[in-house]
Order: structure tokens, then C-alpha cells, then sequence
């Protein structure tokens, strides 16, 4: 079981965007789990109103049933709702709570490892308990910015906070970039691209297109123009092949 979170430490970069596409790329193949850990609960409504507490993060981090909530054959999804405000509080009191998700993740690791091939975490804009939880278990994460220059600001930041708690907690996270909302007409995308590519952590980019924040993932969406649908399963591929290499 492989797992990626997506995470930046600023707004409207588009991490559900990614998320969401990402978790149905992977679940047209391979078995999938997708949480989010952002209060703002805005990947959870693409596919649900209705989130009982046994499929909420709130279970896990307070120690109760966890029943993933099934959205397809090959994807579930532990949600999250306007509880996890309320559960960031209580984690502010705990001992060892950046190791929550961990410890979870260790005691049911045989259902889990049985289940789903890929674990796909959306975080919150920021670097809360939460997503530290997230982060110290993955084997990679994307950092998501659109062309900007507080964006790249937020990816050198990201940078250096995946660093420090790979060696504070002992973890392994490899961390890689990707662009979003590129538009070549506008110069800020070319500059941003190009400080991009001298990277060895940078894997490529998603257009902007209206259709990629659709609630129907571009996998699914007959409206979907077919070059953009081949550019995105290219990117989407090599981040899998990223993925199964740094978890192998």
C-alpha cells in the first residue's frame, strides 16, 4: 500500500483538484483510499452531503470504528465534515499526536494493505497536527502551486517543512512538485514553469481548465477535450511510477 498527500501551505492552489482527479485515475486500475483532512470538507462534497462519523477522520484520530465510505468499486473515502475544526482542538492536548494516523495505519495494516494498492491524503493549507500526521506516513507528496510568486515562496517553504519532520520523526517522504493552472499565454506561467523545470523534484503540469474542477473527474467526463485528457493521464502516470518506485 503506497501513500501520497498533497499538501501547500497556502490558498487556492488546487490541491482537491488533485486530489480528486488523481484518487479516480488511480481507482480506474487499482484499488483506492482517499481521505481528507481539510475542515473545509470541499473534496468530501464532491461526493457526499451526508458523512456519518464511522467514515469521518474524527474516528480515527478519536479511536473509534472506522468504516471507509464506498464511492465506486475500487475507491472509498474517509471524509471529513465541520467536526475536524472541533477535533484539531482536542488534538492540541494529546501526548505523541503527531502519530495518530500512524498508529492506526500500523494496527489495521492487514485489512488495509488488502484492500487498496494506493492511498490518496488531502491536507488543509497549512502545517497543523493534521497534516503533520499525514505527511510523516507518506512515501510521497506533491506540492501543488499555481504560477505566482508567493506560490513559489509556499513550495521552498514546503520544501524545507517536509525536511525538518523527516528527520525530527525519522520519516521518508520524497517530495515533488507540479504546477497548476498554467496558461502559456500569460508570462507568469512561462517564468514559473522555467524556474520549475531546472528541478529534479518537479514532474510536470495541469492546464487551466474549467473542466478539471468539475465534480466529474476529467477521467470520467465525456467533455473532457482529449488532448487535455491525454496530457493529464501522461502527468498522472509519471506520478504513479514516482510513487511505486519511492515505496518499493
Amino acid at each position: 500500500m503506497k501513500i501520497l498527500t498533497v499538501n501547500i501551505n497556502k490558498g487556492g492552489p488546487g490541491k482537491t483538484t488533485f486530489a480528486h482527479n488523481f484518487a479516480e485515475y488511480l481507482a480506474k486500475k487499482y484499488r483506492v483510499l482517499l481521505m481528507d483532512f481539510d475542515d473545509s470538507a470541499n473534496l468530501t462534497g464532491r461526493y457526499t452531503s451526508d458523512l456519518a462519523e464511522e467514515n469521518s477522520i474524527t474516528a480515527i484520530f478519536d479511536e473509534k470504528e472506522v468504516t471507509p465510505l464506498t464511492i465506486s468499486p475500487n475507491l472509498d473515502l474517509i471524509g471529513s465534515d465541520s467536526g475536524v475544526e472541533r477535533l484539531k482542538e482536542r488534538q492540541a492536548t494529546k501526548r505523541r499526536r503527531e502519530y495518530a494516523l500512524g498508529k492506526w495505519l500500523a494496527k489495521n495494516e492487514d485489512w488495509l494493505t488488502q484492500r487498496y494498492d494506493y492511498v490518496i491524503i488531502d491536507t488543509e493549507n497549512d502545517e497543523g497536527i493534521l497534516t503533520i500526521n499525514a505527511l510523516i506516513v507518506s512515501d510521497v507528496v506533491i506540492g501543488i502551486a499555481e504560477p505566482s510568486k508567493d506560490a513559489a515562496k509556499a513550495l521552498v517553504a514546503l520544501k524545507r517543512f517536509v525536511a525538518d519532520l523527516n528527520d525530527d520523526f525519522s520519516a521518508q517522504a520524497r517530495l515533488y512538485f507540479i504546477a497548476n493552472r498554467v496558461n502559456f499565454s500569460e508570462n507568469a506561467s512561462k517564468d514559473f514553469l522555467a524556474s520549475l523545470s531546472e528541478r529534479d523534484d518537479y514532474l510536470g503540469y495541469l492546464p487551466r481548465r474549467t473542466v478539471l474542477g468539475d465534480d466529474v473527474a476529467v477521467i470520467n467526463n465525456p467533455n473532457t477535450p482529449k488532448a487535455l485528457l491525454e496530457q493529464v493521464e501522461t502527468l498522472f502516470e509519471t506520478i504513479k511510477t514516482q510513487l511505486d518506485k519511492e515505496a518499493a
